[in-house]
């Protein structure tokens, strides 16, 4: 396969709407597609940290990298989707890594549901400029200026004290594994199958215990 993200897989063959476990976390991963709807298990997450697409260039290519062909037309219809599971989640706080090109849209949907909105300027890759938003109902002290995003998760989730970590995009594990380091329970959703199957890999490197699936 063209976009195989190594052999996590064959390790852990985790399939289209399945859900594994990792029953000492009570931690829980589910492939599936977001614009259709989220697991109920989602429901417990009293904070969102995550890192959705944020074009439609950006969105559609994941699309493809995940072998499916069911196109985004607008990329609207993808945040009215993804901002309705934040609200069906209903977190105390919402950390969203976005792109300069839909930040103002994101924003906006943001201060729909919370009454503090917070802005920082950070990196991707080490070198390529984003920002991470939050919302919540208090404002953050903590300072996630010209951080990297692989570090962005932990101090988040630190700064913030959780009960239970949400990632609607859980991609290859960065909120996943610093939701483990930290002691957090994790619960998360992956259009991806194989990316997921990447964060699996790490997090049971790290001693988790992550099976399936379950009924």
């Amino acid at each position: 396969m063209k976009f195989s993200y190594g052999n996590s897989w064959e390790k852990y063959p985790i399939r289209d709407n399945e859900t594994w476990t990792d029953k000492q976390s009570k931690s829980f991963v589910t492939v599936c597609d977001i614009t259709k709807g989220i697991p109920q298990y989602m429901l417990a997450a009293d904070m969102v940290y995550t890192d959705p697409p944020w074009s439609l260039g950006n969105a559609n290519c994941f699309i493809t990298k995940a072998g499916k062909d069911n196109y985004l037309s607008n990329f609207p219809e993808f945040s009215i989707a993804f901002f309705l599971r934040v609200k069906e989640i209903s977190p105390l706080v919402c950390y969203v890594e976005i792109g300069k090109q839909n930040l103002q849209l994101f924003k906006d949907k943001l201060s729909a549901l919370f009454p503090v909105i917070q802005e920082w300027g950070i990196t991707y890759y080490k070198k390529n400029p984003c920002f991470l938003l939050r919302g919540g109902a208090t404002p953050q002290s903590y300072d996630f200026a010209g951080l990297d995003d692989r570090k962005t998760p932990e101090a988040a989730i630190r700064a913030e004290n959780p009960i239970c970590v949400a990632d609607l995009c859980t991609g290859q594990g960065l909120t996943a594994v610093a939701a483990y380091r930290i002691g957090k329970r994790f619960v998360g959703t992956e259009l991806n199958q194989r990316r997921l199957a990447v964060a699996i890999d790490r997090i049971n490197k790290l001693g988790g215990r992550y099976e399936g699936p379950i009924s």
